[in-house]
């Protein structure tokens, strides 16, 4: 499984109106557990935890980063 890079990992996800992130394209996420494959329709909402990781709360400061 190939982790993808910051820039593909956000451009993978829409940040809806609701603030949540929705996954557009199959990506893979580097996480303290290990790899972690998201696929398209997934949704993270802030507070939710993957493992020891709020993903909307990681995909908000990439989109802070790289633009979003």
């Amino acid at each position: 499984m190939k982790v993808s890079d910051h820039r593909t990992i956000l451009e993978s996800f829409e940040h809806r109106p609701d603030g949540a992130w929705c996954c557009t394209a199959a990506v893979v996420i580097e996480t303290p557990e290990g790899p972690l494959a998201v696929e398209p329709g997934t949704v993270f909402v802030f507070g939710e935890k993957v493992g020891q990781l709020d993903l909307a709360e990681y995909l908000e400061r990439l989109g802070a980063q790289f633009g979003s």
